[in-house]
Formats: structure tokens, C-alpha cells, sequence
């Protein structure tokens, strides 16, 4: 990276423009499962005609003498809390090898952009960025570099859970009137997954997409009774819905019931719904030393289709 930023670079980062819209999403649509966040921003953007300022074209400058060499889009980026991206592997190689483009894609991250809560996607593409902008972004707080990224699109295989002595309703799409339990049970998902509590850093922002969540249906909920109180024993948010696919993030269990099967039998009714009403193809990411989820998942009929990686700030 430190060649890259003491030359003229040929590629540089530029507010996505509605003419790059269509090459994006034709790049999201190679791998579907693992451009779901990205496509889900581009489509947003496509369909309302406003480009947010959070995505970012890579583009190439033009070179004299190199025929069809003018300045186009090589790349997407979205820099919002989270940062993904694409960068399909270099078409010119006599030209520019992918590593030239990575490494003036890094710089270029770094000179223009915010440093974002966590670098997220596709375990090759992130972990590669993350080498190159480590000196100037650094250090991470943790580096998770083997999630497995696991879809699911046909039917769910049906799990019975041992709700025996418990008084358990359906898992069904939370509604406001849910809130006031649901919010205790995301954060202290959160803090398990994340390692910070959302109420005492960012807690507005973090209220604001929950509440957007439940309005438009994608937060699945179980709620039972314990020591005569009702609770939420179980939820799973569809955090993202691009290319066809639902992504699932935030799965939770309450502590006090599990190893009873409820994650299996609420991700296979989550499954069914979501297949249903929102999308076709099902997709969640999970460490890959978190052996009872992945067992879970497994079960339900999930399989892993590549890799992810998480890096955290």
C-alpha cells in the first residue's frame, strides 16, 4: 500500500453515480448470498432515485493510448456503519493486476473515507482490504476471519423443540405493541455478539433500526411464559433483504431455556415466512467456532456456501 500512495493512482473512489447502478447490481448478482447487504443499498437507491452518500464507485482514470481504458467503475464500496464491498477480480491483467486495484482501493479508503464500526463480507475481499488499511485504521478491537456464510432455499427441515413445561405461543412477525420486551432481549443479543451495549454507545441510532425492523415485518418473535411472566424466549431479525436474498442476523434465545431445541425449531418457522413473504433464498454468517449454532443451523437445512469475515473496531 505505501507504493500505492507514493504514485499517481489509477483508481480512486467517487460518489456512486445512477449510471453506475446497473454494473453494481449485475456484480451483486454474481454472488447473491454474499453481496445481500450491498444489493440491498443499490436496489434502495435504484428504486427511490436517491444515491445516499454512504456508497462508493471505485473508478479508473483514463490512460492515453489504452483503447477502451476510460474512466469506468471497477468496484463498489458502502461506507455506513458497516463497510462491504465488491471488486471483481481485474478483467485487464496486462494492465493492472487485482492486487494494483486492492491496494489503491485501500488507499484510497483511507484518504477519503470514515474508519466504519466494522469491515464486513466476504472473508477473501475483507481480510485482504483490512492487510493494507491495518497501519492507518488500526487496531482492531477483533478479527473474526472464519464465519461460514450458510444459505438455505428450498423448505426448512422441521425441528421439534422440548417445549415441554413451557406455554409457548407461534414464532410470528413482532409488532410495536412487542417493543417494550423485544428491545431487552435484542441489546443483550447484541452485547453477546458484538461485545458493547447499543444503550450506552449509539443508543438512539440503534432504537431507530430496531423500531424500522418491526415496522416492515422482519423481526420474528417467540414469546412463552417463565416463572409466570411472559417473555421473549426467541427472535431472529432479517437484516437485509437484497438480490433475492434474506439475510438473518440477530438469532437469540433466551438463556433460561436453552439447549431445549428453540433456535431450531424458530429458525425453521423463520425460514418458512421469510421464504413466503419476503424472500426466496435465506442466508445468515456465523463463527465457525460457535459449534452448537452451526450444528443448529445445519439441522434446519442449512449449507455453507463461502466464507465470511468480520473485523471490528
Amino acid at each position: 500500500m505505501t507504493d500505492s500512495l507514493l504514485r499517481r493512482a489509477q483508481h480512486s473512489l467517487a460518489p456512486l453515480q445512477r449510471r453506475d447502478l446497473a454494473q453494481a447490481l449485475e456484480w451483486c448478482a454474481e454472488d447473491p448470498v454474499s453481496n445481500c447487504v450491498l444489493a440491498m443499498h443499490l436496489e434502495t437507491a435504484r428504486d427511490s432515485g436517491i444515491i445516499p452518500p454512504y456508497l462508493w464507485a471505485v473508478k479508473r482514470r483514463g490512460i492515453r493510448g489504452l483503447p477502451g481504458m476510460n474512466r469506468e467503475s471497477v468496484g463498489i464500496i458502502w461506507n455506513g456503519a458497516n463497510l462491504t464491498a465488491v471488486i471483481p477480480e481485474a478483467a485487464d491483467a496486462g494492465a493492472f493486476s487485482t492486487d494494483d486495484v486492492r491496494a489503491e482501493v485501500a488507499a484510497a479508503m483511507v484518504g477519503r473515507l470514515n474508519r466504519p464500526a466494522a469491515l464486513v463480507g466476504s472473508a477473501e475481499l475483507m481480510l485482504d482490504l483490512w492487510g493494507r488499511v491495518e497501519p492507518w485504521w488500526g487496531p482492531a478491537r477483533e478479527v473474526r476471519d472464519r464465519q461460514l456464510s450458510m444459505a438455505l432455499a428450498s423448505g426448512p427441515k422441521h425441528v421439534a423443540s422440548d417445549g415441554s413445561g413451557l406455554e409457548l405461543a407461534a414464532v410470528r412477525p413482532a409488532t410495536m405493541v412487542d417493543y417494550d420486551l423485544l428491545l431487552p432481549a435484542s441489546v443483550h443479543m447484541f452485547v453477546g455478539e458484538v461485545g458493547y451495549d447499543p444503550m450506552h454507545h449509539g443508543r438512539a441510532a440503534y432504537e431507530d433500526r430496531l423500531r424500522a425492523l418491526v415496522r416492515g415485518g422482519r423481526v420474528f418473535v417467540q414469546f412463552g411464559t417463565l416463572e409466570g411472566s411472559r417473555q421473549v424466549l426467541f427472535k431472529a431479525d432479517v437484516g437485509a433483504v437484497g438480490c433475492n436474498v434474506a439475510q438473518v442476523q440477530g438469532v437469540w434465545v433466551n438463556p433460561a431455556v436453552r439447549g431445549r431445541g428453540l433456535s431450531k425449531a424458530g429458525m425453521a418457522a423463520v425460514v418458512e415466512s421469510v421464504r413466503a413473504t419476503i424472500a426466496p433464498t435465506v442466508s445468515l454468517y456465523v463463527n465457525d467456532f460457535n459449534a452448537p449454532a452451526v450444528a443448529g443451523y445445519r439441522a434446519v437445512g442449512f449449507e455453507e456456501v463461502g466464507t465470511f469475515a468480520t473485523v471490528m473496531f
